[in-house]
């Protein structure tokens, strides 16, 4: 898998714009981190989900042998 390809793969969702079990609990106001297994961390400030999205590529991009 390249950049390119993880750069699609994961995304930042903007509060109030995904839906899932918990999408009645005020956590539905927070930034939500998807890959293609669906939501995978929920982040109140919309730096931290983009710092945890880049840290996250670049885990799969280069992973600890």
């Amino acid at each position: 898998m390249n950049l390119n390809d993880l750069l699609e793969e994961i995304s930042v969702i903007d509060p109030y714009q995904w839906e899932n079990e918990m999408s009645d609990s005020a956590i539905q106001s927070w930034h939500a981190v998807t890959d293609e297994t669906g939501i995978i961390a929920y982040f109140g400030k919309e730096t931290d989900a983009f710092r945890f999205r880049l840290s996250l590529i670049n885990a799969r991009l280069n992973p600890a042998s």
